[in-house]
C-alpha cells in the first residue's frame, strides 16, 4: 500500500489531522496567490476546514469515483493550508458488488434481502453522525452519492447542519443507467431527478466534470463550475521501458457496472479476432467471467483491480478503449479511462459520446474515435497493425494528458471556490 493511501485511511478513520503548525505555514505561502486571484478584502483570516463526505473508503472500497474526485486533492489542499477531514460512507457503496454476495443472495434471497436494508440503515445512520460532525464548521465537499441507494433522500438533510456545500459528481447520477427497466423504472427517475435538483439548488456551488452536467446544473444553480476529473501525472507514467508483449493487449479499465459498455463490442472483438491475434485484458471489481465479453478461448483475461499494481497493469496496455453507448446517461460520463490511458503513454480508442471527444482531442492524434461494429474494428485493426503508429499516439496523448489533466492544474480553483464558498456563509 503507498504512502499516499495510507495517509488517507487515517484520515477516513478520524486518526490524523493536519498539525496547527503544518497548516499555518501553508497558508503563509497560499495568501499571496489567493489574495491576488480574490483580492485582500475577501481574503480570510484563516483557512476553512474542508470535510470530505465521500462514498467510500480511500483503501477498502472499490470506489474510483471517490479516489479521484475527492481523496487526491487532500494531500493539495493540506500542502496549501487548508484542514482537511475524510468521512468516507460506512459501510461503502460497493460493499455488495462482487460474486460473493451475488452467490449468496441468489441461494438465500430474503436473508440477503434482510441483510442490504440493515447495511443501508447503517449507512443512514453513520451519515446521519457525520452531518453533526461537520454543523457550523468549515465546507463540506459532497462527493456524488452519499448513500448506496441513489433514490435516498438522506443527503437533502445535509444543510440542515451545514449550508456551505461543494457538490461534486461526474456522471449523470440524476437518471438512471440506460440500460436499467426495471417496473416503475420512469417514476424513479422522476424522483431521482428531483431530488438531484433539490441538492443542487441547496449547494453553494456545484462542481460537474464535463460541460452536458453543467447544463443539467445551471437551471438549479448558477454558481456551476466545471472541472475536468484529474490525475496525478507523476504517478500515472509510461513504463520506463515499454514491454514487447507477446500478444498485443487491448486493455479496458473499469467497474463492473460499466461492463455492459465492453459487452457491447463483443461482435466487433470476435470479427477482429478472427484476422489479429490479440488479448482483451479487463481490469474490474470481482466479477463473474460470464459478466466479459464473448471471445474465442484465450482472448479474455481477467485481473482483479487493486491500487499496489494499477498504473503497471494500463502501462501494459497496447490500446487503451472506452466504448460507451450514444444516450443521454453515457453524455454524463467523464471520460476518465482515457485520461488514465493517455498519461501512461497508451493510445486510445473510444466512441464519440460525452466527454471523449474533447478529453481524446482531434481524431487520429492520440488515438482514432470509433462507432458501430465497422468503427471499432477498423480503429482497432489499423492500431494492431502498426505499431509506430501506436506509439506516435501514445506520445501525444502522454503529453495531453500532462498539459490538460494533471491534478496540479486544477487544485488551485477548488481552493478558491472553496474560500469562496465559505466567505460567502
Amino acid at each position: 500500500m503507498s504512502e499516499a493511501l495510507r495517509r488517507l485511511r487515517r484520515h477516513a478513520r478520524g486518526a490524523t489531522n493536519v498539525s496547527a503548525e503544518l497548516t499555518a505555514s501553508a497558508w503563509l505561502s497560499t495568501k499571496t496567490w489567493l489574495g491576488e486571484r480574490l483580492g485582500p478584502e475577501r481574503l480570510p483570516e484563516e483557512l476553512p476546514t474542508v470535510w470530505f463526505l465521500t462514498e467510500g473508503d480511500p483503501v477498502k472500497d472499490w470506489s474510483p469515483a471517490a479516489r479521484y474526485r475527492a481523496f487526491q486533492y487532500v494531500p493539495l489542499l493540506e500542502e496549501l493550508g487548508f484542514p482537511c477531514k475524510v468521512l468516507p460512507a460506512r459501510p461503502g457503496k460497493y460493499w455488495s458488488v462482487g460474486p460473493g454476495f451475488g452467490r449468496f443472495s441468489r441461494r438465500f434471497p430474503r436473508l440477503a434481502g434482510a441483510w442490504a436494508r440493515f447495511q443501508y440503515r447503517r449507512q443512514r445512520h453513520n451519515r446521519r453522525r457525520d452531518f453533526a460532525r461537520t454543523r457550523g464548521k468549515g465546507v463540506v465537499f459532497l462527493q456524488r452519492d452519499l448513500l448506496a441507494l441513489s433514490h435516498d433522500r438522506t443527503r437533502l438533510e445535509l444543510p440542515l447542519f451545514n449550508r456551505r456545500i461543494v457538490f461534486y459528481f461526474d456522471d449523470a447520477i440524476y437518471r438512471s443507467p440506460s440500460w436499467c427497466n426495471a417496473p416503475g423504472q420512469d417514476a424513479i427517475d422522476q424522483e431521482l431527478r428531483e431530488k438531484i435538483e433539490k441538492v443542487c439548488a441547496l449547494s453553494s456551488a456545484v462542481i460537474v466534470a464535463n460541460s452536458h452536467l453543467a447544463e443539467f446544473v445551471r437551471p438549479h444553480n448558477a454558481n456551476v463550475h466545471v472541472i475536468p476529473t484529474t490525475l496525478d501525472t507523476e504517478h500515472f507514467v509510461p513504463a520506463s521501458q515499454r514491454a514487447t508483449n507477446p500478444r498485443p493487449v487491448i486493455g479496458w479499465a473499469g467497474t463492473s457496472g460499466n461492463l455492459h459498455y465492453l459487452r457491447k463490442i463483443g461482435p466487433a472483438l470476435r470479427r477482429l479476432a478472427e484476422r489479429r491475434d490479440f488479448v482483451l485484458r479487463v481490469i474490474c471489481n470481482p466479477v463473474a467471467m460470464s459478466e466479459l465479453p464473448d471471445l474465442p478461448e484465450g482472448f479474455v483475461e481477467f485481473v482483479p483491480w487493486n491500487a499496489t499494481d494499477e498504473v503497471a497493469r494500463i502501462q501494459g496496455f497496447d490500446i487503451g478503449i472506452m466504448p460507451l453507448d450514444d444516450d443521454d446517461w453515457a453524455a454524463g460520463k467523464a471520460a476518465f479511462k482515457l485520461i488514465q490511458y493517455m498519461a501512461c503513454g497508451v493510445p486510445i480508442v473510444w466512441s464519440p459520446t460525452g466527454a471523449n471527444p474533447e478529453v481524446a482531442g482531434d481524431d487520429g492524434h492520440c488515438g482514432f474515435a470509433a462507432a458501430g461494429d465497422d468503427g471499432w474494428l477498423h480503429a482497432l485493426d489499423r492500431l494492431l497493425a502498426d505499431e509506430n503508429l501506436r506509439a506516435r499516439c501514445g506520445a501525444a496523448g502522454r503529453e495531453r494528458a500532462v498539459r490538460r489533466f494533471d491534478r496540479r492544474a486544477q487544485v488551485d480553483r477548488i481552493a478558491e471556490l472553496l474560500v469562496e464558498v465559505h466567505r460567502r456563509g
